[in-house]
């Protein structure tokens, strides 16, 4: 198969980059499952835009690199800043339905470490609203196809460039080579390396670990945000159900099983405090208390503005027996988005020829140590729109075929794939989450190293399968972000060490590998 413009993932990055890319290219969309199994379809709070009179783009800008202590870029954080009510307007205009207040304006809300209120939302469904139209428009377009079931497997790499994808057609099992002009990688987080994350069954790595794979640097892997509250269950989930920031934002608070608020202790602004600071204090609440969960209080806030602000939140707590407005919510943290990924410049270039990245896969630096709340859909938009613009103005005319992949004819048990995957997410939630040990890290490592070479003979010798696909990157980011965090002897954002409780400025820098 060829194309120019080859995008794997259809989440909000490569769905508005293939938008902006000139009818008279081919453009071709791969996803894994269905065209709509992306993170952005799961994201409930919004997109952070400086939209009100008593707000400003400094402000925006100095919150988020507050929240980044000390690692975001300072440039492409402003860069990020002015392109987003431009942005804004247009999902706006393509067909996203944003809510509006009664004068027919945007209705803004407010989430943790955000000075004004400027979140963006479609109620609590914002990912899902986003996702929707930018499909449908899309769909307009005779230039673009989106396939499905297509596992990307690697990049096809020739003369130090990259010249197409290695993916599994698992509709027949075949393995196909797609030749293309220019590629981008737009695979999303890996939080199913979690026993416990709100990312959908997608979420493994697979863009990060197909470019380091080819030797591509990545960066600040330690930088793992675990969202303060997802709903509890006694048992884990394949996806965590989240509980999004904006009900903090609207006067919930977290409290303990007595009804006492614990937050003030921990942080000025309370239960609005930044995410690793909530994230940690719920852990050790948990901890001192030997509680399973921790509640959020929405008490506060009147029940129709609940039910017309929340409406996904109030049904699907109700389906489980919780009525929000009358009952606190149970809540944990759940291993939610990942700062770090595959380092790219301000324009998504990864610094190999026709290979571009975009979104939660990368390390663009306006995140930092830690990611302030709906700052993540912001930069998918503002930086697949930068390297769609760079990759058609740097595109060339060859296509190249590589005809030779090769794999094994064994299958691997499902039931050795599935022990394997679980005790990576174990490893992964015990000893990589919220608060680490020296001790612990280095566990993780010799643990997750031992089944890395495991998965290496067996990728010697195994018939390809998404199974086998997904665990093998699984092994590779786990070993990533073990590597960048025990590289980074401080505490910093949402890496915190008990070994090195305070921040050092030998490293105030990214963890490049």
């Amino acid at each position: 198969m060829d194309t120019d413009i080859l995008v794997v993932g259809s989440g909000i990055a490569g769905l508005f980059f293939s938008l902006k890319v000139p009818d008279k290219y081919k453009v071709t969309i791969i996803t894994k499952k269905g065209r709509k199994d992306a993170s952005t379809n799961f994201a409930q709070g919004g997109i952070a835009a400086v939209l009100n009179k008593d707000d400003s783009f400094e402000l925006h800008i100095q919150d988020t690199i507050k929240v980044g202590e000390g690692l975001s870029n300072r440039d492409r954080v402003e860069l990020m800043v002015k392109e987003a009510p431009r942005l804004v307007n247009e999902l706006h205009d393509i067909g996203v339905e944003f809510t509006m207040d009664e004068k027919g304006n945007y209705d803004l809300g407010r989430e943790a470490a955000h000075s004004r209120r400027r979140i963006v939302h479609a109620k609590d469904l914002t990912g899902e609203a986003i996702e929707k139209a930018l499909i449908a428009r899309i769909l307009e377009y005779k230039n673009i196809e989106i396939i499905e079931d297509m596992v990307a497997l690697d990049l096809g790499m020739l003369d130090n460039k990259c010249v197409g994808i290695w993916v599994l057609n698992t509709s027949n099992s075949e393995i196909e080579f797609i030749s293309a002009r220019v590629v981008l990688l737009a695979t999303g987080g890996a939080g199913q390396v979690y026993l416990h994350t709100t990312n959908p069954s997608v979420s493994t790595g697979d863009g990060i670990a197909m470019a380091k794979r080819c030797g591509i640097k990545v960066a600040n892997m330690e930088f793992v945000q675990f969202h303060p509250t997802s709903f509890w269950m006694e048992y884990p989930v394949e996806r965590a159900f989240l509980i999004s920031e904006a009900v903090r934002g609207e006067g919930a608070v977290l409290t303990l099983k007595n009804g006492k608020s614990f937050m003030k202790k921990y942080h000025s602004m309370g239960s609005l405090a930044p995410r690793d600071v909530v994230a940690r204090a719920i852990a050790k609440e948990l901890k001192r208390t030997g509680d399973k969960y921790v509640y959020l209080d929405l008490s506060r806030i009147p029940s129709q503005r609940i039910r017309n602000r929340f409406p996904n939140i109030y049904n699907t707590c109700f389906s489980y027996g919780i009525d929000i407005t009358k009952e606190p919510i149970p809540c944990v943290s759940a291993a939610h988005y990942l700062c770090g990924g595959i380092v790219v410049d301000e324009s998504g270039f990864t610094g190999v020829d026709r290979l571009y990245a975009a979104g939660e896969t990368t390390c663009v630096g306006v995140h930092g140590a830690n990611r302030l709340a709906s700052n993540s859909l912001l930069e998918s938009v503002v930086f697949s729109e930068r390297a769609a613009y760079h990759a058609i103005s740097s595109i060339s005319g060859e296509r190249y075929r590589l005809i030779d992949y090769t794999t094994g004819t064994e299958v691997i048990p499902h039931e050795k794939i599935e022990t394997m995957k679980y005790t990576i997410k174990k490893v992964m939630w015990d000893n990589l989450g919220v608060i680490r040990r020296i001790d612990e890290m280095m566990d993780a490592e010799k643990k997750v190293s031992s089944l890395a070479k495991q998965i290496s003979l067996w990728e010697k010798k195994a018939n390809p399968n998404i199974e086998f696909s997904n665990l093998r990157n699984m092994v590779l980011v786990a070993r990533l972000i073990i590597s960048c965090a025990l590289q980074r002897k401080e505490s910093r954002g949402l890496h915190w060490v008990e070994d090195y409780p305070y921040k050092n400025p030998n490293y105030e820098r990214d963890t490049i590998i």
